[in-house]
């Protein structure tokens, strides 16, 4: 119970905005009786990953042992990281999102049990399309992975077994794809937001600490860090912005407006809701591929803001994901509109998770790998002829 309760608000409240006394009180007991079975918070931490992770090796090793072809060991992997998933809530998310909160030495041994339950995943897609590079087949598993997480955690409104079949059916799309997705050309002029200007000196300031936010967190970013980051000293940066309160909210704001703007600019050019939804698509990937700091921000660090800003920030977001799902929904009729928000939320996490998936990957042959798996979950094979998509022969 203080385990599941941890979970729950380490993912409502971030790690660092949630204490032992919350736990405790959450799993009915008091706060001094959490330390009887954890000695802090941290510990709370690595009880969680250490659990999450002890299930997955199990799965694995089960799986590995009723052998089978290599796409029917992929399948069942799926299978199993999904039933995970949703059993588990929030935990999944958790460990993957809140591990670098621990020290270098207390999440070094939890990193390399990550790091080979993803080489499993890598070693099954290559089984399974040995067309792909390791290093193709390790963004495709990363991608997947935060699809999973993402949908499983964020939708109480789909039962466990639709949420379960629907997360199965996108994330086998992503990475067994009946045919190639990609279009000759973008159906839309290829417009997206400005990036930031390196001449702005503030706009500079949001990129860097949006950056070291990513690397660090931002509880253990330091204000002088970022000024030596920009090249001036701590006390000038307070010439720019406030605190770093102010330089999380300018963060936030920022990838708020990229994300509105990438709508806007999609709607410019007229056309069915299929190539509409495609061009916005190929605009959040393109985007994210020099936004990605901005957008890791927003998953990982806007439990730092106050409540009304935050609350504010979210109905941005809620807006911007009203207009994916509407497209969403125009594109594919066998969607319900729980599912069209899935699909959502599953595209825009693989998109974030195969460009932040830390491989050799980068400029075109990234932004196809990520593009493909994008449009293969928005269209899949099944489902092509009953939205009447046009399809590339790639």
């Amino acid at each position: 119970m203080i385990l599941r309760e941890a979970a729950r608000l380490f993912h409502e409240r971030g790690f660092h905005g949630t204490s032992i006394i919350q736990i405790g009180a959450a799993a009915g007991v008091k706060g001094p009786t959490v330390y009887r079975h954890f000695p802090d918070k941290n510990a709370v931490l690595v009880a969680l990953i250490e659990q999450s992770a002890e299930r997955s090796e199990a799965e694995i090793a089960q799986i590995v042992r009723e052998g089978g072809s290599p796409r029917e060991v992929l399948e069942r992997l799926v299978h199993a990281q999904v039933r995970q998933a949703v059993d588990d809530g929030p935990l999944s998310a958790v460990a993957a999102r809140e591990l670098r909160s621990l020290s270098p030495e207390t999440s070094e041994p939890l990193l390399r049990r990550g790091r080979a339950n993803l080489q499993e995943w890598v070693r099954r897609i290559v089984g399974a399309r040995p067309e792909l590079t390791e290093d193709e087949a390790r963004a495709l598993a990363v991608g997947a992975k935060w699809l999973i997480f993402t949908v499983a955690t964020g939708h109480v409104g789909l039962d466990d077994h639709l949420l379960h079949r629907l997360i199965v059916r996108m994330t086998l799309a992503m990475l067994l794809p009946g045919r190639s997705h990609r279009a000759p050309a973008d159906p839309a002029p290829a417009v997206t937001p400005a990036p930031l200007a390196d001449g702005d000196r503030r706009e500079l300031i949001i990129r860097e600490a949006a950056r070291l936010f990513v690397e660090k967190g931002y509880h253990a970013t330091g204000m002088d860090e970022i000024g030596e980051a920009v090249g001036v000293t701590g006390p000038a940066l307070y010439h720019h912005v406030k605190g770093k309160d102010e330089l999380l909210l300018a963060v936030l704001q920022a990838e708020a407006d990229r994300a509105e703007a990438e709508v806007a600019e999609t709607y410019v050019v007229d056309g069915p809701a299929e190539r509409l939804l495609e061009a916005l698509v190929r605009r959040r990937v393109r985007r994210a591929l020099t936004d990605a700091h901005l957008m890791a921000v927003v998953e990982r660090e806007s439990y730092g803001l106050p409540p009304r800003r935050r609350q504010a920030l979210l109905r941005r977001r809620r807006l911007n994901h009203e207009e994916w799902t509407h497209l969403v929904s125009e594109s594919r009729s066998d969607l319900r509109d729980p599912e069209a928000r899935a699909v959502v939320d599953g595209v825009r996490a693989l998109i974030f998770g195969l460009v932040m998936s830390g491989t050799s990957l980068v400029g075109d042959r990234l932004e196809a790998v990520t593009l493909d798996a994008a449009l293969a979950v928005l269209f899949p094979a099944e489902a092509g002829e009953a939205v009447g998509r046009p399809r590339s022969c790639g």
